[in-house]
Formats: C-alpha cells, structure tokens, sequence
C-alpha cells in the first residue's frame, strides 16, 4: 500500500516495479497463497494490494477479494489486471488507506493480507489492532513483513572493500530507522511481529518463512528486475554509505564501466519472505 511517506513517486511508473517484483517472487507468493487459509466463499482483503499480483491469486483460490490502496492508478491496474484474468465478478476495489480500515470495508473478512505494509504505519501495533479489526471472528491476519532481505553479490566484487553489499545492509537499516521515525504518530516497537500481533488481541501467533534462490548465473529478466532495485537501495542508503563505498557503487551500476554488475555471471539471489500469521478470537 502507498502512504503518506511516499512523496514524489510516479504512481504508473512505480507499478511497472511492483510486477516486475511479482514475476521475481511469482513462485515464492504461489507457496504462500497455498498456505494460507481460504475457505470455500471466503472474503478476502488485500490491504495494499499494489499491482494485484496477492489479489489475483487470492481471487483464484475462490475467494471474494477487496483490493484494497489508497492510489487509484494502482486499483485502476488491478481492475484491468482482474478482468483480463477472468475474475473481474469477484474482485472489488477499495481505495482506502490503513488509518481508514477497518470502517473503509464494506463487510468484515475471513483473512486479511498485508504484504509489507504495515511498516509504514507509525503506530504498528495500532494498524495491526485496526486490521484484526476486519476480521470475522476467527478469521486470520497474515503479514509479510521482516524476513532476510536479498542478497545477490559475491563477497569481494574486486570494485572497493570486500563486504560491500553488507555494508549496503547497514546503511539502509539507518535509512529504515530514519524513514520510521519521520512517520506521523512514530512509536517505537521494540517487540517484533509475534509480539505486535499479539498485542493487537490476535491468538495462535504463528510465522513461516519462505526461500527465494536465483543461482548463478541469473536470466536477464532477473537481472533486469535486480539492478534497478540495486540503484534504489544505493540511492536511498547514499546518505549512510562511506564514500568509497558510494564511489564503489557508482562504478557497479554504471552500465558503461567494465565493473557494471550486469556484465556479471556470478551474481546469485537468495532472500527469505516472512509470513507473521494470528487469528481473531471466536
């Protein structure tokens, strides 16, 4: 879902990114549809559902799916997305934002999705409580959230110091730690998620985690959808990055330096996805 921290983004640009993101974790978010529990005539929220990738596949399992952003372009897209899929009869859009839930809805759900979502909320423990709000009871909460983020470069590149994409880690985790606290209503949480969603009256708090491996040597789609998150992940770090590592990464993602990562047969994605899951009490 798109939120009020998100200035100056070009929302029909952006969803090119989202499902370049789905075709990269397109068997990874098969697995988790599987496992997750949808009832014969279910309704389901995808809260913040972006491009609809969730959606979709939610609305393939039979159920009745609100796709829920607060970014029209994106619902516009999931529409068309929804139609040209054949389940345009049982998918609706909701155009809402967290702090709109559970009210925006226009019945309560069996499960509700949130697919890294609720970090964006300043009050985590108060978007998970309004979205256990939308459950039936004993309906269930799943989010995506936390999990190993990806890694695809060897350890020493032969560009900078070895280690650089750790160092990449560290430098976001500040950007992550500065981006939370700029959030209206910031709290910090220091629990994690089996902690908020129980804070957030859920029960049977659970977690699954799920593997994404690319090995070397990557498709170029894979390589076209992983550099360019590689230059947003340095853009947005840049301010915490060691000058030598930014000179570094100028050089790794300069199409015209002989260092460019493209060039690379080496590059090997590996990356885990998270599922944080709790039920509403009866």
């Amino acid at each position: 879902m798109t939120h009020q921290h998100t200035p100056d983004i070009d929302f029909a640009e952006h969803a090119h990114h989202l499902e370049d993101s789905a075709a990269l974790w397109a068997a990874v978010n098969a697995r988790i549809v599987d496992h997750l529990p949808v009832p014969p005539g279910a309704v389901v929220a995808d809260v913040g559902c972006g491009a609809g990738d969730m959606t979709l596949r939610l609305a393939a399992r039979g159920a009745r799916v609100l796709a829920v952003d607060r970014e029209q372009v994106l619902l516009d897209l999931v529409s068309r997305r929804a139609e040209h899929a054949g389940v345009a009869d049982t998918v609706r859009t909701v155009r809402a934002d967290l702090a709109d839930l559970p009210g925006a809805l226009p019945e309560p759900v069996h499960l509700a999705w949130a697919g890294h979502v609720v970090h964006h909320a300043g009050d985590q423990v108060a978007a998970l409580t309004a979205l256990a709000g939308a459950l039936l009871p004993g309906g269930t909460l799943a989010v995506a959230e936390g999990g190993l983020t990806p890694r695809c470069l060897p350890w020493d590149v032969g560009v900078g110091a070895p280690g650089i994409e750790a160092r990449l880690d560290v430098a976001n985790e500040r950007w992550f730690a500065a981006m939370r606290e700029s959030l209206p209503g910031w709290v910090r949480d220091p629990g994690g998620w089996p902690t908020m969603l129980r804070s957030a009256g859920l029960m049977d708090v659970t977690a699954t985690g799920w593997l994404l491996h690319r090995p070397a040597p990557l498709s170029g789609a894979d390589r076209n959808i992983l550099l360019p998150g590689l230059v947003s992940k340095v853009e947005r770090a840049r301010p915490w990055l060691e000058p030598d590592d930014a000179a570094s990464w100028a050089r790794l993602l300069d199409e015209a330096d002989p260092a460019w990562l493209g060039h690379r047969d080496d590059l090997d994605l590996v990356a885990v996805e998270m599922v944080h899951t709790g039920r509403r009490p009866d």
